[in-house]
């Protein structure tokens, strides 16, 4: 947005929604072209859906539940929380400097990551 910006090209691929008890989320696989510093953050926090966990960019370190009905007083959800952004490198390639030669790793999602994933998708 400032003028005097450089470019940075993100692209995102939608891999889940999940509508919980404590809102709406999207899992997203993202693909940078330029790797600007925080890239990822900054595009999807400019479209008003900050990386959660990223209390730099607009996202709630804690999450309470919604209430939707008369039921979730019988039983409410916890309110949940991620001490970190949910980013993960799940993919990382690369040109070797000295060698020349391709490098790439794979890395699952951290047992941290999928635990916050079950919770603000329980019960629905």
């Amino acid at each position: 947005r400032r003028t005097d910006g450089r470019e940075a090209v993100t692209h995102w691929k939608l891999l889940r929604q999940i509508d919980g008890p404590h809102g709406k989320f999207s899992l997203l696989e993202i693909k940078i072209e330029t790797g600007r510093t925080h890239q990822i953050r900054v595009h999807l926090s400019s479209i008003g859906h900050p990386v959660a966990g990223d209390t730099l960019y607009g996202a709630p370190r804690e999450i309470p539940p919604q209430k939707r009905s008369a039921v979730d007083d019988l039983k409410p959800a916890a309110t949940v929380s991620l001490a970190r952004n949910f980013l993960h490198a799940a993919a990382l390639a690369f040109k070797h400097p000295i060698k020349g030669t391709s490098r790439s790793f794979e890395q699952p999602l951290p047992e941290e990551l999928e635990s916050f994933l079950r919770q603000i998708a329980k019960d629905i």
